[in-house]
C-alpha cells in the first residue's frame, strides 16, 4: 500500500482505540502468565511440582473457552460483544481474588481460573475486527501497530506487577492492577463503534 495509505490507516482513531485496549488486556495478561505460579505457591504451600498443575488450571479452562468463543463468533460473525465482556468477567474475577486472597486461597484460585479463562477466550474475535474495519492493503501494518501495543503492555504488566509486589510485600496489589487493566479495556472496547462491513 501506499505510505500515505499506511499513515492515515495507523492514525485512525479506531485503530489507536485497539491500540490502547490492547495495551490495557496486555498489561493484565502478562502480569497474570508471569506472577501466577509464585502467587499459588505463596497463597497455597505447596511444592513446585503442585504449583506447576495448580498453575496450568487456569490455561485448561483457557483452551476450552478459546475453541467455543471462536467457534461462536466465526458462526454468528459476531466480534465486540464476544470480547468485552470475558474481559469484564476476568478484571471482576481477579478484584474477587485480590479481595478475599488474604482469607480463602482456595475462592481465590477459583477466582484466578475464572479470570485466566476470560481474559483468554477472546483473543480470536478480537483479531477479526481490524480485517473487518480496514481495508486489505492496510491489515498487515494495523495489526502490527495493535500487537506492538500489547508487547509494550505486556512489559508494563510484568514490571509493574513485580514491582508492586516488592514495594508491598504482597500479591494483592498486583491483583488489583490487573484487574483494573482488564476492565479498563472492556470498557474501551465499549467505545469502538460498529461497522457494517469491511472497507475496501
Amino acid at each position: 500500500a501506499p505510505t500515505g495509505a499506511v499513515r492515515e490507516a495507523l492514525l485512525r482513531g479506531d485503530v489507536l482505540l485497539l491500540c490502547v485496549q490492547y495495551f490495557c488486556w496486555s498489561l493484565g495478561v502478562y502480569g497474570f502468565v508471569l506472577w501466577l505460579p509464585s502467587i499459588v505457591r505463596r497463597g497455597a504451600a505447596v511444592s513446585m511440582a503442585k504449583t506447576g498443575l495448580l498453575a496450568a488450571v487456569p490455561y485448561l479452562a483457557a483452551i476450552v473457552l478459546m475453541l467455543v468463543v471462536a467457534y461462536v463468533s466465526d458462526k454468528t460473525l459476531r466480534r465486540k460483544a464476544l470480547v468485552w465482556p470475558f474481559l469484564l468477567v476476568s478484571g471482576l474475577a481477579m478484584m474477587g481474588a485480590f479481595l478475599i486472597a488474604e482469607k480463602s486461597f482456595g475462592l481465590a484460585f477459583v477466582g484466578l481460573v475464572i479470570a485466566g479463562g476470560c481474559m483468554y477466550a477472546p483473543y480470536g474475535p478480537f483479531f477479526a475486527i481490524v480485517p473487518e474495519r480496514v481495508p486489505r492493503s492496510v491489515t498487515a501494518e494495523v495489526l502490527a501497530l495493535i500487537n506492538s501495543a500489547g508487547a509494550l503492555g505486556g512489559f508494563f504488566g510484568s514490571y509493574f506487577v513485580g514491582w508492586l509486589r516488592a514495594e508491598t510485600g504482597n500479591a494483592r496489589a498486583g491483583y488489583l492492577l490487573m484487574s483494573v487493566s482488564l476492565m479498563v479495556s472492556a470498557l474501551l472496547l465499549l467505545l469502538l463503534r460498529d461497522v457494517p462491513k469491511r472497507a475496501g
